[in-house]
């Protein structure tokens, strides 16, 4: 039986039309989702098994320092005449030492027999010289020396150390300006020994001391009298 092209489109059943898909119809966008905080990951807390703490070695208390006595007000005069005798030499641009007054530096000799000067003076064609500073007031026309504590010990210094040794007043109605100078052996040899409630001294009168207003003054010191050897002789 021939087929024809006819047959086989008669015999074709028929087909359906074929129906669109359906296209879903676009939504509207939703609103974005803000971003969630993120919460930052604490770490764990070391239980008390897990942390090791070094053991620290006792503290060992440190001894305090001793309690140093209050300056006496000896002591305080004192040293306000070695500041002002400081301040003299550095004005007039003389050559000095100041020796330290730090009693943990002295020496075993300087703690009861030989006397400690306050300053070392260099004077040309002279030499050296050594000062003690002192800051009395006169009374009655006299300044005083302890002989036992000052005037002594002075005297073993000279004989020991070759220096001889002055002692400088300082005038206080001029400021510190003038001084009242007297060497340990001029003094042994004018001064007046009495009694007084802390042992012997020496009174010295105003007329034995040298006036030291200005350097100048110090040629004073290279025609100051010098003592008779008889109370030197006999006093030490």
């Amino acid at each position: 039986m021939a087929f024809t092209f006819a047959n086989i489109f008669k015999n074709r059943p028929p087909q359906q039309a074929s129906t669109p898909a359906a296209v879903p119809s676009p939504q509207p966008s939703a609103a974005p989702t803000p971003p969630q905080a993120i919460t930052p990951i604490q770490p764990a807390s070391p239980t008390s098994a897990q942390i090791s703490t070094p053991s620290l070695p006792p503290v060992t208390a440190q001894p305090s320092a001793p309690a140093q006595p209050a300056p006496s007000s000896a002591e305080k005069k004192g040293h306000e005449g070695e500041k002002a005798l400081n301040a003299w030499f550095k004005q007039h641009k003389l050559a000095y030492v100041g020796i330290c007054q730090n009693k943990n530096s002295f020496a075993t000799l300087f703690h009861g027999t030989a006397k400690r000067p306050d300053f070392l003076l260099l004077l040309p064609s002279l030499g050296m010289i050594a000062i003690d500073a002192k800051n009395y007031t006169p009374s009655r026309g006299e300044l005083t020396l302890s002989l036992e504590e000052e005037l002594k010990k002075a005297l073993t210094f000279e004989r020991l150390f070759r220096l001889p040794l002055w002692y400088a007043y300082c005038d206080k109605g001029n400021m510190g300006q003038n001084w009242y100078w007297i060497s340990a052996l001029k003094a042994l040899e004018v001064g007046e020994v009495r009694d007084g409630s802390n042992g012997q001294f020496l009174a010295i009168k105003m007329e034995h001391f040298e006036t030291i207003a200005s350097p100048k003054d110090l040629a004073k010191l290279y025609t100051h009298t010098l003592p008779s050897l008889e109370k030197v002789a006999a006093g030490v």
